[in-house]
C-alpha cells in the first residue's frame, strides 16, 4: 500500500478504500492529474493519452493552486488549456460541491471547444468517481461516489448527491457577459486575442473580486500592443534577466518553446526554417520573443544573446567615460547611463523609467541611481537629453533641466532630434564590429561584438527590442504610437558622438600636460 494512502487510513479510520482515494485525489491535485486525467492527441491512435504532467507543466499548476491571479505567456502547443481545465475545471468541480467555473474564449467556437474539452476529461475519469447523466443505471457504471455529470454546448453541470451542484460555463469575449460573473475561477484562454479585452475586464473584475475566491487564470501566446501585454508587463515575474514591473496583483509564468521536452534544437531549426521571422512569437525563447513583430521590425538586427552579454552585477571600470542620456515627460520618461570604453565600445549598464511621476520626483531618483556599488556620486563627462526639456512649466516657471540642476544633476546638452540620421547611427551601433578585412569580430565564447551592448538591468529595453515595428511609408522611421522612449535615449547618445573613455596611461599623460602647462614659468612673478 503506498505511503500515503496508508497514511490516510491512518488519518481516518476505518473507511472504505475509495473513499479513501477519494480524500487522497482531492488533497493532492498533481497526482489526480497525473493518475486519473486523459486528454486528447489526435497524433495517437485512439486519440486519448494520459496527461502525465512535464516538469514546465507541474511548476505552472503549483503556482495556478497557490496564487489568486494568474497569467501565462507561453509558446504554441503546450498544454496550458488542458492544465487549466484539470486543475481550476475538474479538479475543483468534482471535488467541491457548489463551486463554478466559467471561461472566456474569442469566438463562439472556441467557447464549445472548451466546454467539449472539459466533457472529454470528465469522461475518462474513472468510473467510480464520476459519470455520465445519461439515464443508465449507476450500479452499472459503478459509480461509487454517486457523482454524475450532464454536458451543454456551452455548460456543464456536476451533480453532486445530497449537495449543491457544480456548474462550468463557457462564454464568449463580451462585457455584457461579464458583468453576469459570480464564479470562484475565470479562465481567460488566449487573452490576447479577445476582443475588447479591457471592457471586459472592467465589467468582470468587480464580479469576481472577492477575498475568498474569484481566482482568475489568463493564458495566451503573446500578441504586440494588447491589453494582455499591458497586464504581463505590470504582473510579478521574471525570466532570463527579463522582469515585469509587479504593478498589479497577478503573477506571471513564461513556459518557452522547449518547456515541451520532445522539442530540441534540430525541432526549432526546422521551424525557423517553415515559419521565417513570425516563429518568435508562436515559439519564444524568451518573454520579449513572444512579442515580436515578425516582419517589419525596425531592429532585425537585435539579438539578446549579442547585446544583452552583461548581467546586473556588471560596472564600468574606473578609466570608463559615463555619460547619460533623458527623454523626459510626466506620464512617462526614461534615463540611461552609458560607459564607454578607451576602445569606443559602449555598455548601457542602468536604466530608469519612471511612469506618472514629476521633475523633482525624477530628478531625485536619478540623483540617488547616479552611484557607483560603494555610494559614490557618478561624475557624468555630459547627459544629453530631449529639447523639450528646455522649456518651461507652465505651473512652476522652471524648466526640466533647471529642477534636475537643482538636484546636483548637472552637465546637460541638447539632442540631436533628426530622426531618421539617428536611427541609422543606432543600428550602426547595434551591427557587429568588423575588422580591416571586414571580418566580424567576435568576443571569447564566439560572439559577435556590437558597438553597444546593454546589462541585464536594462530589463525595459530587452522587453521592447522585439517589439518595435518601422513605420509602413517611412520603413527607415519607427511607426508612431509605440512605447519608445528608451530607444529615444539611445538615439539622442548615439547622435552625440560620444567619444572614447581614456586608458590608465593617457589619463597620466593628460595629468602630467595640464601640470606642466598650469607650472609657474617664473619664480619671481610666478607666471
Amino acid at each position: 500500500m503506498p505511503p500515503d494512502i496508508k497514511q490516510l487510513k491512518e488519518e481516518l479510520g476505518d473507511i472504505k478504500k475509495w473513499q479513501v482515494e477519494f480524500e487522497l485525489y482531492r488533497r493532492k491535485k498533481q497526482k489526480f492529474i497525473n493518475d486519473l486525467v486523459c486528454i486528447e492527441d489526435k497524433d495517437e491512435q485512439g486519440g486519448v493519452i494520459d496527461f502525465d504532467l512535464w516538469p514546465a507543466q507541474e511548476k505552472a499548476l503549483d503556482k495556478m493552486a497557490n496564487n489568486r491571479r494568474i497569467i501565462f505567456l507561453k509558446a504554441r502547443q503546450l498544454g496550458l488549456t488542458w492544465l487549466a481545465l484539470a486543475g481550476e475545471g475538474a479538479h475543483r468541480l468534482v471535488f467541491n460541491p457548489g463551486k463554478s467555473v466559467s471561461s472566456i474564449s474569442t469566438t463562439e467556437d472556441d467557447t464549445k471547444e472548451l466546454v467539449r474539452r472539459l466533457a472529454f476529461i470528465l469522461r475518462h475519469l474513472p468510473n467510480w468517481l464520476i459519470v455520465d447523466d445519461d439515464g443508465e443505471p449507476d450500479e452499472k457504471k459503478e459509480n461509487k461516489t454517486g457523482i454524475t455529470y450532464t454536458e451543454y454546448s456551452k455548460r456543464i453541470e456536476i451533480h453532486h448527491p445530497d449537495s449543491e451542484d457544480s456548474i462550468f460555463k463557457g462564454y464568449t469575449s463580451s462585457p455584457a457577459a461579464a458583468r453576469s460573473f459570480t464564479d470562484n475561477c475565470v479562465i481567460l484562454d488566449e487573452w490576447a486575442f479577445h476582443p475588447q479585452a479591457e471592457k471586459i475586464w472592467r465589467a468582470a473584475y468587480p464580479t469576481i473580486n472577492r477575498p475568498d475566491s474569484g481566482k482568475i487564470v489568463g493564458i495566451s501566446t503573446g500578441e504586440r500592443n494588447t491589453f494582455f501585454q499591458k497586464k504581463w508587463n505590470n504582473a510579478e515575474w521574471e525570466y532570463g534577466g527579463e522582469s515585469g514591473s509587479a504593478k498589479n496583483t497577478f503573477i506571471g509564468i513564461f513556459l518557452p518553446w522547449d518547456a515541451d521536452p520532445r522539442r530540441d534544437e534540430e525541432w526549432l531549426e526546422e521551424t525557423k526554417i517553415e515559419m521565417g521571422e513570425s516563429f518568435r512569437s508562436e515559439y519564444p525563447s524568451t518573454p520579449s520573443e513572444a512579442f515580436t513583430t515578425g516582419s517589419g521590425a525596425f531592429f532585425p538586427v537585435y539579438n539578446s544573446k549579442i547585446h544583452f552579454c552583461f548581467d546586473k552585477g556588471w560596472y564600468p571600470p574606473a578609466h570608463f567615460r559615463i555619460i547619460g542620456a533623458y527623454d523626459g515627460g510626466y506620464n512617462r520618461a526614461c534615463f540611461k547611463w552609458y560607459a564607454i570604453s578607451n576602445d569606443g565600445w559602449i555598455v548601457c549598464y542602468r536604466e530608469y523609467y519612471p511612469e506618472q511621476k514629476i521633475d523633482p520626483v525624477q530628478a531625485e531618483d536619478i540623483r540617488e541611481l547616479s552611484r557607483d556599488p560603494e555610494g559614490a556620486p557618478e561624475q557624468f563627462a555630459y547627459i544629453v537629453a530631449d529639447t523639450s526639456c528646455w522649456a518651461k512649466n507652465q505651473e512652476s516657471g522652471k524648466t526640466t533641466i533647471e529642477i534636475m540642476e537643482e538636484h546636483e544633476i548637472k552637465g546637460w546638452r541638447q539632442a540631436d532630434k533628426e530622426r531618421i540620421p539617428g536611427w541609422k547611427r543606432f543600428h550602426e551601433y547595434l551591427s557587429p564590429i568588423r575588422d580591416e578585412q571586414n571580418n566580424i569580430i567576435k568576443d571569447r565564447n564566439g560572439r559577435p561584438l556590437a558597438k553597444l551592448r546593454y546589462t541585464d538591468s536594462c530589463s525595459n529595453t530587452k522587453r521592447l527590442f522585439p517589439s518595435m515595428k518601422s513605420n509602413e511609408t517611412k520603413p527607415d522611421d519607427l511607426a508612431s504610437g509605440q512605447e519608445d522612449h528608451v530607444f529615444d535615449c539611445d538615439r539622442y547618445m548615439v547622435m552625440s558622438r560620444p567619444k572614447p573613455g581614456a586608458d590608465r596611461k593617457s589619463k597620466q599623460r593628460q595629468k602630467q600636460e595640464r601640470k606642466r602647462k598650469t607650472k609657474p614659468r617664473s619664480r619671481a612673478t610666478g607666471y
